[in-house]
């Protein structure tokens, strides 16, 4: 459970770690504005912070579960208002569809494996 609960962690860490510098730098911003339809200013004061402090606590969630569960859930609800944006017609996007899919999933099974696991 620990091996996967770390694999999850870090695959989580690095993808919500840099998905917040590639707006803020407007890397990915068309992607964005496609995907969601919302304004780069939602993406870079609203979407890429909120990115990053869940990664933050998916990293303090390797010593602190709570902090982990809570990355998750953040991460979960990130992939969730993606996935409803993308469900909009003239928005969907087969590969941003399965990305927040996958990322999501991944996010959902951190957040289990770390409720089952309990305290440290």
């Amino acid at each position: 459970m620990t091996i996967a609960i770390w694999i999850l962690a870090v695959l989580l860490i690095a993808e919500f770690l840099m998905a917040p510098v590639n707006l803020w730098t407007g890397r990915t911003m068309p992607v964005f504005e496609s995907f969601t339809g919302l304004p780069p200013r939602i993406a870079t004061h609203v979407f890429a912070p909120v990115k990053l402090i869940g990664a933050i606590l998916i990293a303090i969630g390797l010593v602190v579960p709570a902090a982990g569960i809570a990355g998750s859930v953040i991460i979960v609800a990130v992939c969730a208002v993606y996935l409803f944006r993308l469900a909009m017609p003239g928005r969907r996007s087969a590969s941003g569809l399965a990305a927040f899919a996958l990322f999501g999933s991944w996010a959902i099974a951190l957040l289990v494996l770390l409720a089952v696991r309990g305290p440290s």
